[in-house]
């Protein structure tokens, strides 16, 4: 048996990942037994000045691959973004695929492009990218590349991407709604399903859910995301209930207000590891 890590969301650069928190995840990863470890996207916004030097630290503890985020994707050309993409590694019989993954609006098909455009153009972190190609042809094109990739092979499959690729993981909340324009899209799903994938690991909207089965697939989320919304950020307040602000809802408020307490940054230390192994998907190989 081989035992695989998966993580994803780890946002080193806004979640000010020091010392103390490389020490921790090492020390989390070996404690574990794990044999190799896949991110998917979303280290940094900076990928050669932070996520790239990350990830050849981590490479001195266990092996490590990775897939891009659209985080990860700022400031890097279209080539060097497709070098990343489609990487097949093989465990015994299992073989992993990686890829970035994207997004092509269906999963909110009431609004029209221009609409989903100005949404993406006035909020959306990605209006910062420069891609060579519209959203959904991107999306198109990686569809067939992975197509294509996934005929050619045989024996158990695990895809690992970084957007998401079915519905069922979308926001509910009324006002988020509008972004899951900009999660991913459910064709891969399909792809996944045409050719029997039997787990799939992604990130990039941060929310942690079970794993759950779906047509077939077992889906795993678990990403870190931002220290804003750790759980370990949301039981400070319920045992520090004094630091509670008016604004409580808002959560970069909330952090920000205790961020550089004392109280806070013990509790963080005292509560990381716990924070991280909840961030850290295990599969077992043969």
């Amino acid at each position: 048996m081989t035992k695989i890590g998966f993580m994803s969301d780890l946002h080193l650069d806004s979640n000010q990942f020091g010392a103390f928190e490389r020490q921790t995840l090492q020390h989390l990863l070996q404690e574990q037994g794990l044999e190799h470890l896949h991110i998917a996207g979303d280290l940094s916004n900076d990928f050669y000045g932070i996520s790239l030097p990350f990830i050849r630290e981590l490479e001195q503890v266990l092996p490590v691959s990775f897939n891009l985020g659209n985080h990860d994707m700022l400031g890097l050309s279209e080539s060097e973004i497709a070098a990343t993409d489609f990487q097949v590694q093989q465990f015994g019989q299992t073989k992993l695929i990686s890829f970035s993954g994207w997004y092509d609006y269906s999963f909110v098909p009431e609004k029209s492009k221009e609409e989903h455009l100005r949404t993406k153009n006035n909020f959306w972190f990605d209006r910062r990218l420069q891609r060579d190609l519209d959203d959904s042809a991107i999306t198109q094109q990686l569809v067939q590349r992975l197509d294509a990739l996934l005929t050619s092979l045989q024996g158990p499959l695990i895809a690992a991407l970084h957007f998401v690729p079915h519905r069922d993981f979308l926001y509910d909340h009324p006002y988020f709604q509008r972004f899951n324009a900009f999660l991913g899209s459910q064709t891969f799903h399909q792809v996944f399903q045409k050719h029997g994938v039997q787990e799939a690991v992604f990130g990039h909207l941060h929310h942690r859910h079970q794993s759950r089965k779906i047509d077939g697939i077992r889906y795993h989320m678990r990403p870190l995301g931002y220290i804003r919304e750790w759980e370990l950020t949301r039981t400070f307040f319920e045992d520090f209930p004094q630091y509670r602000i008016s604004q409580h809802y808002r959560l970069h408020k909330r952090y920000n207000a205790v961020k550089d307490l004392p109280e806070f940054q013990d509790y963080k230390k005292k509560h990381l590891a716990a924070e991280l192994r909840d961030a850290l998907t295990v599969i077992e190989v043969q």
